[in-house]
């Protein structure tokens, strides 16, 4: 199956659409006229769906839906910020007993907002079941009888956060499709300016990054001596201006290379400001006091060189290219102010952009590492195309370290 690029980009307007009538409606009701965005929308298997939120406590709302498409969509609160929001709006909340109705009307309110959208873009009559209140972990609250799309096992996942006057909160939709739906909503919209891309080549492409912030986290183990994991990867699609907002605003240390060859693009290696400064001191440039002097800014570049060749090089093995990148520089700022230059160059050629996303964090230290890749849309599609996989298997990644010529048709120079 090929998903085309402007039809994800009409699914994330249809999520930001969705969004203000979910806050119109809300408003409605309590009184308070909330603001409620949407940030990016992620592609993601299940099983890291419930990797990812395993030891949290969670709230779930979930409404199955059929006819023009079909589905389970869910809304999922971690438990401290659903009390905040429901605290936060009108009207009493009494403990656990007063917490369940309200969030089962807002997370309501919301899943309709987004349905109702693709109801109306896909001119079809959707039908959406009573909502059902559900709490606990990952697995409690995304059981083994979703609908899925069988052949890629990709789940379309909606970033969105709440504001009220009183507490801003972060909550993510996931949107299990039944494999006709799924091909509905974001197969079947070719026209000849169409920017097909195959769906199982972008998930092998995703699983590629995730092979590599496996590579960059090794890469800072054995730089620094401290042990490292790689607790979330992601591939997003979002608008190139919400890449800044994507990465929050906080200050941020670290360093950004362009990639050169096929596909080209960038790549970010970003910390938060203590992680960078005990990277530092673990390179040997000493404690930092109150800057980073040019021996912390060179330890940073170096270990920013490692991780970004260990991310590279699978992709060129597994590309069949000679992909290369430049010399990471190094950047201290907001996370926006980084990334503006290279939104303003993206921008130039597509309003959309694909970014592979890989959170790195140690088990003793605290340091913490975000990784993003963002490479240019139709060169993605163009290395994409030179992959032979067909199908995705649950042993992609052994495959491409066992055999990776395996995966490859033969080229004509």
């Amino acid at each position: 199956m090929k998903i085309e690029v402007n039809a994800l980009g009409q699914f994330n307007q249809l999520a930001h659409d969705g969004s203000k009538q979910a806050a119109e409606s809300l408003g409605q009701l309590t009184g308070v006229q909330p603001t409620v965005e949407a940030t990016s929308i992620d592609l993601l298997r299940r099983r890291d769906i419930v990797a990812n939120l395993h030891q949290q406590e969670l709230v779930g709302v979930s409404s199955e839906f059929a006819g023009g498409i079909a589905g389970t969509a869910l809304l999922v609160f971690n438990k401290t910020g659903a009390r905040t929001l429901a605290k936060s709006l009108p009207g009493n909340v009494d403990g656990e007993v007063g917490l369940e109705p309200r969030l089962t009307e807002i997370g309501n309110i919301m899943l309709s907002g987004f349905i109702d959208g693709w109801a109306d873009y896909l001119g079809q009559s959707i039908e959406q079941q009573p909502p059902t209140y559900l709490s606990g972990n990952g697995a409690d609250i995304i059981p083994d009888t979703s609908p899925l799309n069988q052949t890629s096992d990709q789940v379309l996942t909606i970033n969105s956060t709440f504001e009220t006057p009183n507490a801003v909160v972060k909550t993510t939709a996931y949107v299990f499709l039944q494999q006709a739906a799924f091909e509905e909503m974001l197969g079947d919209q070719l026209t000849g300016d169409s920017v097909p891309i195959p769906l199982n080549k972008l998930q092998v492409f995703s699983q590629m990054a995730a092979k590599g912030g496996d590579t960059a986290g090794d890469n800072i183990t054995m730089m620094t001596g401290i042990e490292t994991t790689v607790s979330i990867s992601r591939m997003s699609f979002l608008r190139v201006e919400q890449v800044g907002p994507r990465l929050g605003d906080t200050r941020q240390v670290g360093v950004v290379a362009e990639l050169t060859g096929l596909p080209t693009g960038f790549i970010l290696i970003l910390f938060d400001e203590p992680s960078a400064e005990t990277i530092a001191e673990a390179m040997g440039a000493g404690q930092v006091a109150d800057e980073f002097e040019p021996m912390h800014e060179s330890a940073i570049e170096e270990i920013g060189n490692i991780m970004i060749s260990g991310f590279v090089d699978g992709w060129a093995n597994v590309l069949g290219t000679s992909n290369q990148h430049t010399p990471p520089e190094f950047v201290h700022d907001f996370a926006s102010a980084i990334v503006d230059p290279i939104v303003a160059d993206l921008a130039t050629t597509q309003e959309y952009v694909f970014g592979f996303d890989t959170l790195i964090q140690t088990t003793e230290e605290a340091v913490n590492c975000q990784i993003l890749a963002l490479p240019r849309a139709a060169e993605l599609k163009e290395a994409l195309d030179e992959l032979s996989v067909e199908e995705l298997s649950a042993d992609v990644e052994a495959e491409m370290e066992a055999d990776p010529e395996s995966l490859f048709e033969e080229r004509s120079e």
